[in-house]
């Protein structure tokens, strides 16, 4: 049974509904049912409008997405890693609750998709190449539930662009089980870890300085690598965050807003105003050395004696050991200061 149901707005070709029905004394019955629902859904404008895949559906959803573009980057690589490779070549009309909760099923076995085919070696390198201690045997290990999480609030918001295009009717991911919300278990270091973590930072003034404002601030490392002196107001000891950096799809290191879109001010104790006075004295220091001037709205931590480029750089090539693949996440560039184990 063959309904006309309009032209598809991706293909631009005529678009039908369609269903076989199987052989038997009851098929003409059966085929009038079916032409009458398929009617009924076309004059309702119900039916599915498109054969559109679920890739066809993320593209068009991107191409209209208006977020910023580090949330933006975050989306892709999710889509990229874990949604396209299971779900891409799949109708968005065929994507029901019963495919989505599998599909979050196979996230929760392995984060790789391996559908338990336990892989011989997991190459740390593509390509010939010689393999050394860090080619290890491969170990399925789940998806953060987190993650999992923003995934299907992802898809959902795709699907819900697509109902709204008639593309389809109703949303699968409103109807499919939402994965649980993860229970927050932070481990902070207790005080004398910090304590010790402080300490050993501080053989290193400038990466010092740094961890105790992270410290007692609680900002963001990519706030307190934008961060300038012009919102500093020692006098008043205040600290407003306003910016953030991230890094773009070139791989260069941008200034945007604030992951919550809004500027903070935080009270500074006596210690930590004493610490940024400290810093701020030995920038204007080394830039008077070598005959600078310090501007006024130069980063508080920054490799310049000016001030004037921040102190983070991108994380290393997908090769380095270590690090994952395609990572566009901040990381302080300078020292990295380990906790010395108590005696």
């Amino acid at each position: 049974m063959k309904v006309y149901a309009g032209i598809d707005p991706i293909t631009k070709k005529r678009h039908y509904l369609t269903e076989t029905i199987p052989p038997g004394p009851t098929a003409r019955k059966e085929a009038e049912k079916a032409r009458t629902r398929f009617l009924s859904q076309v004059d309702d404008r119900r039916n599915p409008r498109t054969r559109a895949t679920v890739d066809q559906l993320l593209d068009r959803w991107l191409e209209v997405l208006d977020v910023e573009a580090s949330t933006r980057q975050g989306y892709v690589k999710k889509l990229n890693k874990h949604v396209r490779p299971l779900l891409g070549k799949l109708p968005v009309g065929r994507l029901d609750a019963e495919t989505l909760e599998s599909f979050c099923a196979v996230l929760r076995k392995c984060r790789d998709h391996c559908g338990g085919v336990r892989r011989a070696i997991e190459h740390r390198k593509v390509g010939p190449h010689e393999c050394t201690d860090k080619c290890r045997p491969h170990e399925c290990k789940p998806l953060a539930p987190a993650s999992i999480r923003q995934i299907h609030w992802i898809l959902s918001g795709a699907l819900n662009r697509a109902v709204r295009w008639r593309w389809i009717s109703v949303n699968p991911a409103d109807q499919a089980e939402k994965p649980g919300m993860p229970q927050p278990t932070p481990h902070p270091p207790s005080a004398p870890e910090a304590a010790r973590l402080v300490t050993q930072a501080w053989k290193d003034p400038d990466w010092g300085a740094f961890v105790w404002v992270a410290m007692t601030t609680g900002a963001r490392r990519s706030e307190l690598c934008a961060l300038r002196w012009s919102a500093v107001d020692l006098d008043v000891a205040v600290l407003t965050l306003r910016s953030a950096l991230y890094v773009d799809d070139a791989g260069k290191l941008r200034e945007k807003d604030t992951k919550t879109h809004q500027q903070r001010r935080v009270a500074l104790d006596a210690e930590t105003v004493e610490v940024l006075r400290y810093q701020l004295t030995r920038c204007e220091e080394r830039a008077s050395a070598l005959g600078l001037a310090a501007p006024a709205n130069g980063y508080v931590f920054s490799p310049d004696p000016d001030g004037g480029n921040h102190w983070c750089r991108p994380r290393p090539p997908s090769d380095s050991v270590g690090w994952p693949r395609d990572s566009v996440s901040l990381r302080t560039c300078t020292r990295s200061a380990t906790t010395p184990q108590p005696n």
